[in-house]
């Protein structure tokens, strides 16, 4: 996730649920986020990860838009139960979209 240059955590982790898809080349892995946040997520799924430090897609459905959208991230760690991503760029919109995600309780 985003990291000053500390090395700490700029952007607060929301637990959410919601369902995702990374496509890795042409692979793609579905998952749960277990955690979100602006800088990213940590996805709890199964199957053969992208290894750290690769590029690919997350493929989501943000519950304040009408379509899916994909962005792009970068694989930050792997563990047995999932993979973290950082976000790259976010359209003003998916911004708009994960702090309304936020706002629920």
């Amino acid at each position: 996730m985003s990291q000053d240059e500390s090395g700490r955590r700029v952007h607060e982790r929301y637990d959410r649920q919601i369902p995702v898809v990374i496509v890795h080349g042409d692979r793609e892995l579905e998952g749960t986020t277990r955690n979100i946040s602006l800088g990213g997520m940590f996805v709890d799924a199964s199957g053969t990860m992208p290894a750290v430090g690769s590029e690919a897609r997350v493929r989501m459905r943000l519950p304040a838009l009408k379509e899916q959208t994909e962005v792009p991230v970068v694989v930050r760690w792997v563990t047995s139960e999932g993979v973290g991503v950082q976000f790259g760029s976010l359209r003003a919109l998916e911004v708009w979209a994960l702090n309304q995600l936020f706002k629920k309780a």
